[in-house]
C-alpha cells in the first residue's frame, strides 16, 4: 500500500474496495458519545502520504499519532512539515529505523525480515528514535 496509513484502520473508517481491488477511503465521523474515545494511530512505514486522508484529519481537527519509520520520515519531508505545523493534532512516534521486526533472531515476521540480533534490535529502535527527533 502506498499510503502512510494502514489499510485496516482505513477500512474501519469506511474504506471500500472497488472492482480493481484498490481501496477507496471514505472517512465518516460518528457523533461523539459521552465517555467514549477513539485513538487514531497510523503506521508510516515505507510509502507516500495519502493527501486526502491527511487533509481530512486537518480539516476536521482530528488528532492522530503517526508511527513513522526512519525510512518514511526521510522520504516524506513535505508531510513532516505539515505534521509539525499542527502539533495540536499530530504526534510523531518511533516505528523503527528500517521497519524491521524487533526480534533478535533472523526470521521472517509477516514476510518482513527481523532485526536478527540483540544489536540489530537496538540499532532499529535507536535509529528510529533519532529519525523522529
Amino acid at each position: 500500500m502506498k499510503s502512510i496509513f494502514s489499510a485496516a484502520i482505513l477500512l474501519a473508517l469506511g474504506g471500500q474496495a472497488n472492482a480493481t481491488h484498490h481501496i477507496e477511503y471514505h472517512m465518516r465521523m460518528a457523533p461523539s458519545a459521552e465517555g467514549k474515545r477513539v485513538a487514531l494511530t497510523f503506521d508510516a512505514c515505507t510509502g507516500k502520504t495519502d493527501e486526502r486522508i491527511l487533509s481530512t484529519l486537518i480539516d476536521k481537527n482530528i488528532k492522530a499519532t503517526i508511527f513513522g519509520t526512519g525510512r518514511w520520515l526521510k522520504r516524506n519531508a513535505p508531510t513532516i512539515e505539515i505534521l509539525k505545523d499542527h502539533p495540536e493534532l499530530f504526534e510523531i512516534e518511533n516505528h523503527g529505523a528500517q521497519h524491521l521486526a524487533a526480534v533478535d533472531e533472523p526470521v521472517l515476521i509477516y514476510m518482513q525480515r527481523s532485526a536478527g540480533s540483540p544489536e540489530g534490535v537496538k540499532r532499529e529502535v535507536l535509529g528510529g528514535a533519532v529519525a523522529v527527533k
